[in-house]
C-alpha cells in the first residue's frame, strides 16, 4: 500500500459536489488502461482533507480498462447510498450491506471516527499505468500477471467542540464543568450560588480539550470585564445583587472552523464590599488636558459634584498660582473606575497640578460613599520625543573607528585620545541598553583628569524648532559608580557650567531618568554639545572603575503658560 504521502498532490484536483449527477451513467471504457479519479473535497479551502463528523466525501474512480477495482474504508465510517441531497440526515443513508469494501466506482464516504481516517483505492490492469497529478507522479507497479495502483487518501476528522471549565473563588474550586456535562438555563434556579464581596473577583479556568479547540471567549454580563478571551479569567463583580455567571464559547479557528457555547451554571451574589471606597490613583493629564484618577471600585453614575473637587495650578516660570474651576466631573464610559475632570481653563504641560476631593455624593455601585482626599499631584501629559528615533540620540547606527566613540551619520559623535583599543574611555555598546541594542558606555580608573564626548547631532540630523523642552538622558551607573554627575557644553549650550547633570544619590544598575528644561533658538545648522565628565564635580571618584551607560537622549517641547 502507498504511503500517506502520496495524497499531497490531491489538492489541486477538480472540485466537484454532485459526482452522483454529472457522473451518474458512467461506465469505464475498458480497451485502454488508464488510472484516474475524482473527488469532492473543497479545492478553496485552507485544508481540504480536515473535516468535521458526520461529513461525507465522494470519490468517483475515473480508470480505464481495470481489471478489478475496490474502494476500501475503517471500521466505524460507513457507506451511503445514492439519492441524498445537501440537507438530509445522512445516517438514514448508509448502505447497510457494503461493510468496508465496495467494488462500484463510485463512493460516498460518511466519516464518523474521530481522529486519523483512511481511505483505500486499489485498482489492478492488465497494463502499466501512472497517474499525473499536478505535485505528484503516482506509478503502477507489477504483482504477478498484473499492474496494480494501490493508494490511500488520509482526512483528519473533527468532532465536536465540547466546553469545560472550573471556577475559583480565592483559589478554591466552586464549580467544575466537564466536556459531558450539559446544564441548561431553564434550571438557573437550582444552579449553585456563590457570595463575593463587591470588587472581588472569581477565577474561571477553560479546561476544554474536545475537539482540538484554538481559543475560548468568556461572556460575563454582570462582571468586569463583560468579555475576556483568557485561558485562566479574573472577572471581577461590583454591582449588589445576584446574578447568571455567564457562557463560555469554545472556538476553533483553524480549518474546519465551529464554535460552541455552554452556560456556566453559577448563580453569583454579589453583597457590599467591607473595604473603603478610596482614591488609588494616580492623577493623570489627558492630551485633551482632562485629569483622571482611579478608585477602587466601580463608581455609580453621577451629575453635580464638580463643587468638591479643588484643582490648585502652580507655574513657577509665569509666575501663576491659584484655583481652576472644574466645569464637568463624570464617570469614565469604558472604565467605571475612573472618574474625569474637565477644567473652565486651560492647563500646560509646565504647570505643577494637584487635585483635592471634599467630600459629596459620589458612590460605588455597591453603595459605599467615595472618601476625601488631600491634594494629589497630576502627572502631565508630554509628547514623544521629537529626536529621530533609532539614531544617534539612541547611540543604536554602529561606525566605528579607532579614535571614535561612534561615527555615525554625518559624525554625529567624536572623541580624540580614546584610551586604548582594548578599555576605551567613551564606546558604543551592546552590554546594555535601555531600549534598542545600544548605549554609550563611559568606563575609566579613576576621574583625575577631563573627558570629553563630542557630539554633532542637533541641526544636522535633528532639526529643533525653537522652544522650551525637557531634555533628558537615561543613566544606569555601575555598583561601586562614585561619579557626582556630567556636563553638557558646545556652540548650543543647552546646560552650562552652572548646570549639572546631578549623579548624587541615584541608584544604582538600575536604569534612571536625569532631565533639564531649557529654552533654545530654532537649531537648523549643525551645532556642538560636547558630554563632559569633568573632575572638579567627580571629586569623590578620583580612584576605582567609574562605568557609566548613557541611552536615549531626549527632547521633550513643554507648553509654556502665558
Amino acid at each position: 500500500m502507498k504511503n500517506i504521502k502520496y495524497i499531497l498532490f490531491l489538492f489541486s484536483l477538480v472540485f466537484f459536489l454532485s459526482c452522483e449527477e454529472e457522473y451518474e451513467d458512467y461506465t469505464a471504457p475498458d480497451e485502454l488502461s488508464d488510472i484516474s479519479w475524482l473527488l469532492s473535497i473543497d479545492e478553496f479551502s485552507q485544508d481540504p482533507f480536515s473535516l468535521h463528523a458526520d461529513s461525507f466525501v465522494s470519490f468517483l474512480d475515473l480508470s480505464q480498462g481495470a481489471l478489478v477495482h475496490k474502494w476500501e474504508i475503517e471500521e466505524g465510517n460507513n457507506f451511503l447510498n445514492e439519492g441524498f441531497k445537501k440537507n438530509d440526515s445522512l445516517p438514514l443513508f448508509i448502505n447497510e450491506d457494503a461493510g468496508i469494501s465496495i467494488d462500484e466506482v463510485k463512493a460516498h464516504v460518511l466519516f464518523r471516527n474521530q481522529g486519523i481516517n483512511k481511505v483505500r483505492l486499489y485498482n489492478e490492469f492488465k497494463d502499466s499505468v501512472t497517474y499525473r497529478g499536478a505535485d505528484r507522479i503516482l506509478q503502477s507497479h507489477k504483482v504477478g500477471d498484473v499492474w496494480v495502483i494501490d493508494t490511500t487518501f488520509t482526512f483528519d476528522i473533527y468532532g465536536k467542540l465540547l466546553p469545560a471549565f472550573k471556577v475559583l473563588k480565592e483559589g478554591v474550586e466552586v464549580l467544575n464543568i466537564t466536556a459531558e456535562d450539559e446544564p441548561n438555563l431553564e434550571d438557573s434556579e437550582t444552579w449553585p450560588e456563590v457570595e463575593v464581596e463587591s470588587g472581588a473577583s472569581l477565577t474561571f479556568v477553560d479546561l476544554t480539550t474536545e475537539d482540538r479547540p484554538t481559543g475560548r471567549t468568556w461572556f460575563t454580563p454582570d462582571g468586569f470585564p463583560t468579555q475576556t478571551g483568557a485561558e485562566e479569567a479574573t472577572i471581577k463583580f461590583y454591582k449588589l445583587g445576584t446574578y447568571l455567571a455567564g457562557t463560555i464559547r469554545s472556538l476553533r479557528t483553524s480549518p474546519p472552523t465551529t464554535n460552541a457555547e455552554k452556560v456556566i451554571p453559577l448563580r453569583v451574589t454579589v453583597t457590599q464590599s467591607t473595604l473603603p471606597f478610596e482614591f488609588v490613583g494616580p492623577v493623570k493629564e489627558e492630551e485633551d488636558e482632562t485629569l483622571s484618577f482611579r478608585v477602587s471600585g466601580l463608581v455609580e453614575p453621577f451629575t453635580g459634584e464638580e463643587e468638591n473637587f479643588t484643582v490648585h495650578v502652580t507655574n513657577s516660570v509665569s509666575g501663576f498660582s491659584g484655583d481652576i474651576a472644574v466645569q464637568t466631573a463624570r464617570v469614565n464610559e469604558d472604565d467605571g473606575t475612573l472618574i474625569e475632570l474637565t477644567l473652565a481653563e486651560p492647563i500646560y504641560n509646565s504647570d505643577v497640578v494637584t487635585v483635592a476631593y471634599n467630600g459629596g455624593e459620589i458612590k460605588s455601585l455597591d453603595e459605599r460613599d467615595l472618601l476625601d482626599f488631600d491634594a494629589k499631584y497630576a502627572n502631565m501629559h508630554f509628547g514623544n520625543n521629537i529626536l529621530v528615533s533609532n539614531s544617534w540620540s539612541g547611540f543604536e547606527p554602529s561606525l566605528g573607528a579607532l579614535n571614535r566613540a561612534y561615527a555615525g551619520p554625518s559624525g554625529a559623535f567624536w572623541v580624540g585620545a580614546n584610551g586604548t583599543e582594548a578599555d576605551p574611555n567613551w564606546s558604543r555598546t551592546q552590554e546594555k541598553a535601555f531600549s534598542g541594542d545600544a548605549s554609550m558606555k563611559f568606563s575609566v580608573d579613576g576621574i583625575g583628569k577631563q573627558y570629553q564626548l563630542h557630539t554633532f547631532g542637533l541641526g544636522t540630523i535633528d532639526k529643533i524648532p525653537a522652544g522650551t523642552y525637557k531634555i533628558s538622558f537615561m543613566v544606569y551607573l555601575e555598583a561601586g559608580n562614585t561619579m557626582g554627575g556630567f556636563y553638557t557644553w558646545g556652540d548650543v549650550v543647552p546646560i552650562n557650567k552652572s548646570g549639572v547633570w546631578n549623579l548624587d544619590g541615584l541608584e544604582r544598575e538600575k536604569w534612571v531618568k536625569v532631565e533639564h528644561v531649557v529654552t533654545v533658538p530654532a537649531l537648523e545648522a549643525k551645532k556642538k554639545v560636547t558630554i563632559v565628565v569633568h573632575p572638579n564635580i567627580n571629586q569623590n571618584a578620583s580612584s576605582g572603575r567609574q562605568t557609566m551607560y548613557l541611552d536615549d537622549f531626549s527632547f521633550i517641547e513643554l507648553e509654556v503658560r502665558p
